[in-house]
């Protein structure tokens, strides 16, 4: 059973790679990995001494900066600091519905408010067993469960829009 899994696994890691690489700066690919409760303060005070490098900021909402190949270092370092989420679910891709069986990828667009909570998730690529109306209620079921501390800068909140994301995930019958 673990040498299933694992295969699985190895399956989606190369299924997902491509795609993610085929992409330009994908915000979030990796559901289960988040800030530590101990860093959040010094990730505040980073973002702030990034927040000009790294967004660029309306009155009430920001985006992330588009960076060329050669600066793919900024890119990395501004989606650590701001694409990760503080609180992650361990039943991640879990869901009450019956959505079938088999591997699905998706790649989405969204936005995280100024709560810190993801919002306008829109389905931009679906590929495998899901139509594309069940992936949007089990990817939306499961970014419902992603918290993000809020984007604050000189003492006021913004949301950051346009944000990407893929990821995929394998139903299988349960006992397998």
């Amino acid at each position: 059973m673990n040498f299933y899994k694992t295969k699985i696994f190895i399956f989606l890691l190369i299924f997902l790679s491509s795609i993610t690489y085929g992409e330009t700066n994908i915000c979030l690919t990796d559901f289960q990995e988040k800030l530590p409760k101990e860093s959040i303060n010094k990730i505040k005070e980073m973002r702030l001494k990034a927040s000009s490098h790294c967004l660029e900021c309306g009155t009430t909402s920001c985006k992330l900066k588009k960076w060329d190949s050669a600066n793919q270092t900024n890119q990395t370092i501004c989606n650590r600091l701001f694409c990760k989420p503080t609180k992650t679910s361990k039943t991640l891709f879990a869901s009450n519905e019956n959505h079938g069986l088999g591997i699905t990828q998706v790649n989405f667009t969204y936005s995280i408010n100024s709560s810190g909570r993801i919002e306008d998730v829109v389905l931009t690529e679906v590929r495998g067993e899901m139509d594309r109306k069940r992936a949007l209620v089990y990817l939306k079921d499961n970014l419902k469960l992603l918290r993000y501390e809020p984007i604050a800068i000189e003492g006021k909140t913004y949301s950051l829009k346009d944000l990407k994301g893929s990821t995929g995930w394998n139903i299988m019958e349960k006992g397998m």
